[in-house]
């Protein structure tokens, strides 16, 4: 009884653990794609190009932290 207790309790854990880094992977995708299309509008004809490449590092950046944030979840998954 005591064993089966443990184990929903570490899967109560587990999935509490992907959802919080499914979130997160969510959200830093979404900034990706906002942060691409505001630089690519930066470079429109009359807009600051220089705004638009600090967006697309930052963007790149981010890209990045897709693996980053993977390997989080499942070093934390496997403790």
């Amino acid at each position: 009884m005591y064993k089966k207790r443990n184990s929903s309790r570490r899967a109560h854990r587990d999935a509490n653990i992907i959802k919080f880094y499914a979130r997160l992977s969510l959200i830093n995708d979404f900034m990706i794609g906002l942060e691409f299309l505001i630089g690519s509008i930066q470079f429109l004809p009359g807009n600051n190009y220089t705004v638009g490449v600090y967006l697309f590092i930052i963007a790149s950046f981010q890209i990045l932290l897709i693996p980053t944030i993977r390997i989080a979840r499942d070093m934390k998954l496997k403790a």
